[in-house]
């Protein structure tokens, strides 16, 4: 594996195998039902879905971006879409971006869902940093990763790429990421699995294995070739230090407090004292 857009294409051509679009399929359906309750101004979708498939098309956030990573643009599999409607194109952009420094103001982004980011930098956790700085506070963010620990695999050609350098570009455990996650403050939410059937070739057998998926989600959740984990940025609201003043001697009953150097000359001059 020499370079990022080695590992773009990689993981890009999983979701062309018959075990990748099944899986695809369900993860539509769990964005749609997961970004249907969050709300807000401007979303962006990076990773190795964004170009190739939207899963921000499910989002009720006004504007959206597709962040692409300028080592993907000679790639086929980066889809240029074409809309007849103003409305729709004006809705929707695209960002050439590196996700290890986003393009982007601080506190200004409601969601951010991001498809294997992690997997496909050598510097993982500037990237969710990055997540963290361009999120607003109280804002999400979706994170599509794939399970190191799935004992149906992720395919060969996914095993013989990452083998090849295993200081680069390795993936890494959902709670791994929990814990990144909740370093930088972040609250998590939820953290599914999917992806529980093998990589099978023959379609007919490979369906009839779709009841590995509804067995996996309650016996085996750590078995799935994909984690989904749904975070929300939390931010701890400092309370300002107000400065104490002490009262001044209050002066009652015809009497003053007196200094050291005034009581040692009335010890010395009055007897009665």
């Amino acid at each position: 594996m020499n370079n990022k857009a080695d590992v773009f294409e990689l993981y890009s051509d999983w979701y062309l195998t018959q075990s990748g679009q099944a899986t695809l399929s369900k993860l539509d359906d769990l964005c749609a039902e997961t970004l249907s309750e969050i709300f807000g101004y401007y979303a962006i979708e990076a990773g190795v879905l964004s170009g190739q498939h939207s899963l921000l098309e499910h989002s009720r956030i006004a504007r959206g971006v597709s962040l692409i990573d300028k080592s993907r643009m000679n790639s086929s599999l980066i889809s240029k879409k074409k809309s007849t409607n103003n409305d729709e194109s004006d809705s929707f952009s695209s960002l050439i971006s590196s996700y290890e420094k986003l393009p982007l103001a601080a506190d200004n982004v409601d969601l951010v869902v991001a498809s294997h980011v992690l997997e496909s930098s050598d510097d993982p956790h500037q990237v969710l940093r990055e997540i963290d700085r361009v999120l607003v506070p109280e804002g999400h963010c979706i994170l599509i990763g794939f399970n190191p620990y799935a004992i149906s695999g992720l395919g060969k050609h996914v095993k013989t790429g990452i083998s090849r350098n295993k200081s680069f570009y390795k993936l890494r455990s959902a709670p791994r990421v929990r814990d990144w996650f909740s370093l930088l403050g972040f609250e998590v939410l939820d953290v599914q699995y999917m992806g529980f059937r093998p990589g099978i070739r023959n379609k007919k057998i490979f369906d009839s294995l779709s009841w590995l998926e509804n067995w996996g989600e309650f016996a085996g959740p750590l078995l799935g070739k994909l984690y989904i984990m749904h975070v929300k940025k939390q931010v701890v609201a400092m309370t300002p230090h107000k400065k104490v003043w002490r009262a001044p001697a209050v002066l009652s009953g015809g009497k003053v407090v007196l200094n050291n150097t005034a009581q040692r000359i009335r010890r010395e001059n009055y007897s009665n004292y």
